[in-house]
């Protein structure tokens, strides 16, 4: 756009020509007065100190064609530098008037284009879900919303800066804020979720004790798949249970991560509740988690008080403050975890949004179905590419950046070191059945590579394959020695 206005300005006003353009003419009047005429010989190069080079042969040629009748004609039609730049003091020469109307029409379309997208304050609603994510897609910093009107519950969409959303938001009525996040498909967002049970039917559950126990078990899921330290001070939780129901939204927000989509955050959700039913088989404290759907119901017939519904593709997610059309609970904090220190509702706010990305987000786990076994989840991490232009996804990294410290991230796909991929998934295959590199894990201070593997769990050490845990190589590439591990707790002692 800048361009665009400077080159519209020179036209429309006029080139004034360089200083120099008018010394050398006055030079060369002075020059003719005396008698005098430029010749070849005083035309010195660069440097020369007055030195004469001979003219290469093919300018030679060139000259003579030059000298010819035709161009000597031609040669009287010059410019003088006045009409070429244009008068200095500022009259302007003929310009052709359609390229200064396509000039205009340029800077109109443009300014009219980027005034929008130009402004802070976007607040854009629409009537459709896929019109609202087109428009959000083609501007910077924006979030798509929704909201159901309060009188007839019909939804619409909005899209707006959260910055701006908020400035809205914290001034509307309380009694007309049904709104909701739109957690956009492909996007990155924290881990969330929705959990509800029938308080009349369950009179004896300990709802704080339940959630307590819930997080026990993600936190040691968390260790074990991407080797991160759960804390408390995570957690928003929020609340909008009445006397009839129980109704709470968990928001995890690991430091310096997040899921790499809703996808992926409900692949490890149902990993959690799979977790749960096979440890409620030999652990009793695990039937605290289960609950009766309605007064009909028996203990066999009980369920999980996890929501796994709320993970399909840009699924609305109810806003903090919100209470739904119709109903008159608001989700509210409860003052635990993260919200017992926070005094600004702005912060809290900012905080339970799902899609909202600390500056710092550097990585993206990864929880997905094997391709080749749907039965098996594939861990990992992933570079989040939004963090800094400068970071490269695995199968861009260089080998010569395996000198820096890259031990606090998971790799997919292939390492920098794609012959040792090779031989390892070599020795990983045996008889029929063929090992997978899933992840790799790259101790740059120890010179130290892990393997994580698939399809193989054939383990060394009992001669056979274990039934549910992976196993994994250690390559000491200054010792030039590997050797095979397992995830087994009780092989893994041993």
């Amino acid at each position: 756009m800048e361009e665009v206005d400077r080159l519209f300005e020179c036209f429309k006003c006029g080139f004034s020509p360089p200083q120099s353009a008018f010394r050398e003419r006055k030079r060369r009047k002075s020059k003719l007065k005396h008698g005098s005429s430029p010749s070849p010989s005083g035309i010195l190069s660069p440097g020369s100190a007055g030195k004469i080079h001979e003219i290469p042969t093919h300018l030679q040629l060139s000259i003579e064609k030059s000298d010819s009748p035709s161009v000597r004609k031609n040669r009287r039609k010059q410019f003088s530098p006045i009409v070429f730049y244009g008068s200095p003091h500022g009259v302007p020469p003929k310009r052709p008037s359609s390229l200064l109307q396509l000039l205009h029409q340029i800077r109109v379309d443009l300014t009219e284009q980027n005034k929008f997208s130009l402004r802070k304050e976007i607040w854009a609603t629409f009537p459709r879900q896929d019109e609202a994510i087109k428009f959000a897609k083609g501007h910077e910093h924006v979030h798509v919303f929704s909201y159901q009107d309060h009188f007839n519950g019909q939804r619409r969409f909005l899209v707006s800066t959260y910055k701006y959303f908020w400035q809205r938001y914290k001034n509307m009525d309380s009694k007309f804020r049904h709104h909701y996040e739109v957690i956009q498909e492909g996007l990155p967002c924290h881990l969330y979720f929705d959990l509800e049970f029938n308080r009349r039917v369950n009179i004896d559950n300990n709802e704080d004790e339940m959630i307590d126990l819930l997080l026990s078990i993600i936190f040691k899921a968390f260790h074990e798949k991407y080797s991160i330290q759960g804390n408390l001070d995570w957690i928003v939780e929020l609340d909008s249970s009445t006397e009839e129901k129980f109704s709470r939204h968990l928001i995890i927000r690991i430091p310096k991560a997040a899921f790499k989509d809703n996808s992926h955050a409900g692949a490890f959700v149902a990993e959690i509740c799979s977790r749960i039913l096979i440890e409620r088989q030999s652990d009793g404290r695990f039937d605290k988690l289960f609950v009766k759907k309605d007064s009909s119901s028996t203990t066999s017939s009980s369920q999980l008080f996890v929501d796994t519904a709320v993970y399909s593709r840009n699924r609305c997610f109810r806003l903090a403050l919100s209470s739904k059309a119709g109903k008159s609970s608001v989700l509210l904090p409860t003052g635990r975890f993260k919200c017992k220190d926070m005094l600004c509702e702005e912060d809290m706010f900012m905080a339970s949004l799902i899609c909202n990305m600390d500056i710092d987000c550097e990585k993206l786990l990864v929880c997905k179905m094997e391709l080749d076994c749907v039965k098996t989840l594939h861990f990992g991490t992933e570079v989040n590419h939004n963090f800094a232009t400068n970071c490269v996804a695995s199968q861009e990294f260089p080998l010569s950046a395996c000198t820096s410290d890259l031990t606090t991230t998971y790799f997919l796909g292939k390492s920098p070191f794609p012959a040792l991929d090779k031989f390892v998934e070599s020795i990983a295959s045996i008889g029929n059945v063929s090992g997978k590199i899933r992840s790799w894990y790259w101790f740059s201070e120890y010179g130290l590579m892990v393997y994580s593997m698939s399809r193989n769990r054939y383990c060394e050490r009992i001669g056979r394959q274990h039934k549910s845990n992976h196993v994994m190589y250690i390559v000491d590439l200054r010792r030039a020695v590997y050797y095979q591990k397992c995830h087994d707790p009780d092989c893994r002692a041993s």
